[in-house]
C-alpha cells in the first residue's frame, strides 16, 4: 500500500471565527485562524482552565477524520484484494472477494456554537469568542494568558 493524506476544510463562522474545543475541559471557544498561525504566536491555550495544548480540534473534526482515513482503508484494501483475486483467477486456489464494503458516513462540519460573544484581550489586542458563561467570570487570553477578570 501506498502512502495517503487528506485535507479536512474546517469551515468559519460568519465573523471569520474558527470552533476549538479543551482537550482537558472540553470549553469550547473561537479564534480567527489568521492569529493561531500567526508566528508571534507561541502557544494557544484554554481560555478556562489556562492549558497549553497541541491541538483544540473538536469532536466532530476529529469523528470526521476518522471516518475519511477509514474510508480510504477500505477502498485501498478492497482494492488490493480485487488484485489478488485476479492473480488467482483460473489457479488450484481462487481468492473471491464480494461486494466492495460499505463507506462510513461523512458528517459535513459545520461552523456551531452561535452563542458565543466577541470579546477583545486588553493587554494584547486580539480578538476571540468566548461563551457566555465564560465571558461573567474569569477567563485567560488564548494568545498571551493574561487573565481577564469580568467585573459586572
Amino acid at each position: 500500500m501506498s502512502e495517503y493524506s487528506f485535507e479536512l476544510s474546517i469551515p468559519t463562522d460568519t465573523d471569520g471565527y474558527v470552533l476549538m474545543q479543551c482537550p482537558l475541559c472540553c470549553e469550547m471557544f473561537k479564534l480567527h485562524p489568521h492569529d493561531v498561525e500567526d508566528d508571534a504566536v507561541f502557544d494557544i491555550r484554554c481560555p478556562c482552565c489556562g492549558i497549553v495544548s497541541d491541538n483544540y480540534i473538536t469532536d466532530d473534526v476529529a469523528e470526521l477524520a476518522v471516518a475519511k482515513a477509514g474510508n480510504i482503508f477500505l477502498d485501498e484494501m478492497h482494492k488490493e484484494m480485487k488484485k489478488l483475486e485476479r492473480e488467482t483467477r483460473g489457479g488450484v486456489i481462487q481468492f473471491v472477494v464480494g461486494k466492495k464494503p460499505k463507506h462510513e458516513f461523512e458528517k459535513r462540519l459545520m461552523p456551531t456554537i452561535e452563542a458565543m460573544s466577541e470579546t477583545v484581550c486588553e493587554e494584547c489586542g486580539k480578538s476571540m469568542k468566548l461563551t457566555h458563561a465564560l465571558l461573567f467570570t474569569a477567563y485567560c487570553c488564548p494568545y498571551c494568558g493574561v487573565s481577564n477578570f469580568n467585573e459586572r
